[in-house]
């Protein structure tokens, strides 16, 4: 990976470009109209890809169509900052077709989480450009007031910092500084071994799950530490699990703060839940991807730098 790359700062009057990577977004037509009324509102334009609305089975398309519409809007001039429709299951296929030199040369904010964190992390990893895990367009009108300003304030450079200290759940105690490098934990693993995962070494790992029991989270960390990829993090946050249990199996559930105690066993870093990012929730704050952030469970806080 590269130097870090920072995105240009957005400013109301902007223009917002809209892709699907991944789902189709015929099912969600409503939400997508309801996110666009919102940004139209605080003062922003919204354009679509031009491939946004075509469906090739659980596809918004061929994943050149896709990869397509990701590389226009890096390209295009009048395009402020890239926000994605809404998640799924196959942004991986559009990693051959991405042209890095694109968005290295044209650097922008771009937005996104679950399936999405495929293609934050591979563009982090290619290019240095630090790119956010938050909410889709489909969620932006279910937002609550500070989340979605929060987001706003970031792009914008009006913010430089956010201090969480509410309803931080300590799991280990500890204080850590280092890059904030994660997003959902089953696309975080189905990248290592491909050269566009970035190294854990050194960050504060943040992930989040949704819909599967915690035999399958254990599985998932397991995965990560076998890899090697826990070697040398310096701390972690574990964002909303949504649905993380089994119902098939009742006395099989089990604690995932036992499980990731387990899994770390003894590692001497701070382990945190922050219940404020991930999926099915309203109060979704954005992470930027490669930019810094401390967690000091003494003072109970973990702020995005």
């Amino acid at each position: 990976m590269n130097d870090i790359l920072l995105p240009k700062k957005i400013c109301k009057g902007d223009t917002i470009g809209i892709i699907a990577p991944s789902r189709p977004v015929y099912n969600i037509e409503e939400k997508i109209k309801k996110g666009a009324e919102v940004l139209e509102d605080m003062g922003y334009k919204v354009v679509f890809g031009r491939n946004i609305k075509k469906q090739l089975y659980y596809s918004a398309g061929t994943p050149q169509e896709r990869a397509d519409d990701l590389n226009e809007m890096f390209s295009n001039p009048k395009i402020s900052m890239i926000l994605c429709a809404t998640g799924g299951i196959t942004s991986n296929q559009l990693l051959p077709y991405i042209d890095f030199d694109i968005i290295k040369n044209n650097p922008k904010p771009f937005i996104g989480y679950s399936d999405i964190t495929t293609l934050l992390l591979a563009i982090y990893k290619k290019t240095g450009l630090v790119t956010f895990h938050g909410p889709d367009l489909s969620d932006i009108a279910g937002l609550n007031k500070d989340a979605l300003q929060f987001l706003f304030n970031l792009l914008s450079g009006e913010i430089k910092n956010k201090t969480l200290s509410q309803d931080i759940e300590i799991i280990q105690e500890g204080t850590a500084i280092g890059k904030l490098i994660g997003g959902n934990i089953y696309l975080i693993n189905g990248l290592l071994g491909t050269p566009f995962s970035p190294s854990l070494d050194g960050s504060i790992f943040f992930w989040e799950e949704t819909g599967v029991p915690p035999a399958m989270v254990h599985q998932e960390l397991m995965h990560l530490k076998l890899a090697g990829a826990l070697d040398d993090i310096r701390g972690i946050v574990i964002g909303h699990l949504s649905d993380c249990i089994d119902n098939k199996y009742e006395n099989e559930n089990r604690s995932i703060n036992e499980i990731i105690i387990e899994v770390i066993n003894n590692k001497n870093i701070p382990i945190i839940k922050v219940d404020s990012f991930g999926h099915d929730i309203n109060d979704f704050y954005t992470f930027p991807i490669g930019l810094n952030a401390e967690i000091d469970t003494v003072k109970k806080y973990f702020s995005l730098k």
